[in-house]
């Protein structure tokens, strides 16, 4: 049957191919030096433009989330004359443009002819994540991944990303669409042996919140798929719980990062200590500082770490005030509004809920699991106030819109 695609695949057009067989990479890109994964979203962006044009086909202009995110797009152009450094906040403003053509193009290439080559993309997708699982499984046992790599930072997995951090942002972006895949393609019975591995790696990879975030993205997807029973959906819930406190009890890097220096402090010293005493701390109260200042139009793209620099955000109740300049404040809405300030930040908000109510009431209707899981992975990234990285960086970027682009490909079309 993949053969026959593949065969009728050949014969469409030249744009759609191109874009068919980049998107299938686009989980590898994001693995990849940031160089490959602009390269890619960039080329993708633009092919999906020929492509529209090609075959005449401008529905586009008339999507009302397309409508929305375009004009938060106009927005920050406009909003360039706030910036404190112009010539810093360029060039992520006028590429924020490939990230909006980027969701639209996963949307169009997945559902291109009544999803007529989808199951060749999520099987691809699916390939890679199972492989980064098995390479992460395989540096927790050894302490070096498949290729040698590993980090210096004990009780933390990073994979193929060699010394970055931040492979527990990967599999947040695409554990829920790898569980829809395994209950699209194969038998429950198959789900049942393969999603507690995922969930064991997503403890195991060590990022505390990341792992929340996976944790009530799971618990939305579980909670609202009718492949299995209720009584099922309680013991996956129930089994995922206690495994994650089981896990990091047996293991003691774990147990250090997960418990001593998080749940017990909070324990011992309450919230307040915890914030003044972690370098999240600085940085939140930076950015709220700085929002505080310019509240309806932010410092600009990419800005954040001329401005915080400035003495007066300087706070010595924080211990970790001199590293409070990072690249961006590490929490979403501070990003987005240290940024764009108030007014950019009311306009992308109203765009991605309108997108996630629709497409509530489009799941209610047509119960389609890769529906669900784009819903519970915005529903999380928009409503858990938890660290995260950059919302405008190409690599948290990629990964978001992709997961709107698989929202958009099944708004109108049950699978």
């Amino acid at each position: 049957m993949v053969s026959l695609m593949i065969k009728n695949l050949l014969q469409e057009n030249f744009f759609y191919k191109l874009n068919f067989f980049l998107i299938c990479l686009v989980p590898l890109s994001i693995v990849s030096p940031s160089l490959i994964l602009n390269l890619l979203v960039v080329v993708i962006s633009f092919v999906y433009i020929a492509n529209l044009i090609y075959e005449n086909d401008y529905k586009l202009i008339k999507n009302k989330f397309f409508i929305f995110i375009i004009i938060f797009f106009i927005y920050l152009i406009i909003n360039l004359n706030n910036s404190i450094l112009v010539l810093e906040s360029v060039p992520r403003t006028f590429g924020f443009l490939r990230f909006i053509l980027f969701s639209f193009a996963i949307a169009y290439v997945l559902s291109f002819k009544d999803f007529k080559y989808f199951k060749i993309i999520i099987i691809s997708w699916f390939i890679l994540f199972f492989f980064i699982s098995l390479d992460l499984l395989y540096e927790f046992i050894f302490g070096k991944n498949v290729f040698g790599y590993s980090n210096d930072f004990s009780g933390r997995l990073s994979g193929v990303l060699n010394e970055e951090l931040k492979i527990g942002g990967y599999y947040y972006g695409f554990i829920c669409i790898s569980i829809a895949t395994i209950f699209y393609l194969t038998k429950k019975s198959y789900a049942f042996f393969i999603i507690p591995f995922f969930m064991f790696i997503a403890i195991v990879i060590g990022e505390r919140a990341n792992l929340i975030k996976i944790t009530f993205c799971l618990i939305i997807f579980f909670s609202f798929m009718r492949e299995i029973s209720i009584k099922k959906k309680t013991f996956i819930l129930f089994t995922l719980i206690i495994g994650i406190f089981i896990i990091i009890s047996a293991n003691s890097n774990l147990k250090n990062r997960f418990s001593t220096q998080f749940l017990k402090y909070i324990a011992d010293e309450g919230i307040g200590s915890y914030y003044f005493n972690s370098p999240y701390g600085a940085h939140f109260d930076s950015a709220i500082k700085i929002i505080k200042k310019n509240l309806f139009f932010g410092v600009g793209l990419k800005n954040f770490p001329y401005e915080c620099v400035k003495k007066e955000y300087l706070d010595k109740k924080f211990k970790f005030h001199n590293d409070r300049c990072t690249n961006h404040p590490h929490q979403t809405h501070l990003d987005i509004l240290v940024s764009v300030g108030l007014l950019g930040y009311i306009i992308l908000m109203i765009s991605l809920l309108y997108l996630l109510i629709k497409n509530i009431f489009i799941f209610y209707e047509t119960k389609n699991l890769f529906t669900l899981a784009g819903i519970a992975f915005l529903t999380t990234t928009l409503f858990l106030p938890l660290p995260a990285g950059s919302f405008f960086s190409s690599y948290g970027a990629t990964i978001f819109w992709l997961n709107i682009g698989l929202i958009l490909a099944f708004e109108k079309i049950k699978i």
